[in-house]
């Protein structure tokens, strides 16, 4: 059974069908970086960004570019910065975001991660929800961020998402491909070794 102690479960309302992928491109570029874990790191954002612009790639940013920039001008840094661009709501937005810190950081450990590590990363979300308490329009503009995007990348369709898409609800490591697998015809397909009604797909980590 699925734990759902702070910083252990995936809340439901991460989850989505797959079934999200089958409708148009959200955006369309000839050259996309996925940018993923930036993690609140001011200086790799910088690094990213002056890449894109040498190559004239577009920027999709795939949820949790927050995490240690507590400081409250990294934080207001990061954000404005990050979503002047594509973003998805990875589980640190999400609870930063939200008032219920049930979920802790919403990471989804698995038991193999020590309690030592888990709460680590909950005291980091507890510190970072109180600096952006600060920021009130920061927080509304990530809490409506969407948790996945359809792109079109040089006639090429693919599913970008933040978290694990081969995972069901109970943990099951059977193999759920239609996140990122295009099929013939431009569309997602289901691995052939799953069943005939994929299980949601999560969003943590």
């Amino acid at each position: 059974m699925a734990s759902t102690r702070p910083g252990r479960s995936c809340p439901r309302h991460y989850r989505y069908s797959p079934a999200v992928f089958s409708r148009a491109a959200d955006l369309k570029a000839q050259s996309l970086y996925i940018v993923g874990g930036l993690y609140g790191n001011p200086f790799a954002l910088e690094a990213v960004l002056a890449m894109a612009r040498r190559e004239g790639a577009t920027l999709v940013f795939n949820g949790d570019f927050n995490w240690f920039n507590v400081d409250p001008a990294e934080f207001e840094g990061v954000n404005k910065t990050v979503l002047r661009h594509a973003a998805l709501r990875g589980n640190v937005e999400t609870e930063i975001a939200g008032e219920d810190s049930g979920a802790g950081c919403g990471c989804a450990y698995p038991e193999w991660v020590g309690e030592a590590e888990v709460e680590r990363s909950n005291e980091i979300l507890r510190r970072l929800r109180g600096t952006a308490g600060a920021y009130p329009e920061l927080r509304e503009r990530l809490a409506v961020l969407p948790m996945h995007l359809v792109a079109e990348v040089a006639g090429l369709r693919i599913g970008i998402v933040h978290g694990t898409p081969n995972r069901s609800p109970a943990g099951s490591s059977r193999r759920r491909r239609c996140a990122s697998v295009p099929n013939a015809r431009g569309r997602c397909s289901p691995d052939p070794a799953s069943t005939s009604s994929p299980a949601p797909i999560p969003a943590c980590r």
